[in-house]
């Protein structure tokens, strides 16, 4: 019953339908590929943001007295 109705779809049908599920799977890996790249963008922001962060604390530990205050403002206006 089933190869009945799979024949009488003409081919041309049947190669628009292929042709269909082409650009969709093409499509949805655009989509999943740029996902990735957002989320690795987004990664390797985090990890820069940390190592800022970071560079300030060693740099605010090295020095004493007023000089943090002044070094603190340094870096927020950065």
């Amino acid at each position: 019953m089933i190869a009945l109705i799979i024949n009488a779809i003409p081919a041309p049908v049947w190669a628009a339908l292929v042709g269909m599920v082409a650009i969709a799977a093409a499509w949805l890996g655009g989509r999943r590929s740029g996902s990735v790249a957002a989320r690795n963008k987004a990664a390797i922001k985090a990890a820069d943001d940390l190592q800022t962060a970071k560079d300030a604390r060693d740099e605010v530990d090295s020095i004493s007295g007023d000089d943090v205050s002044e070094r603190l403002r340094e870096w927020n206006r950065k």
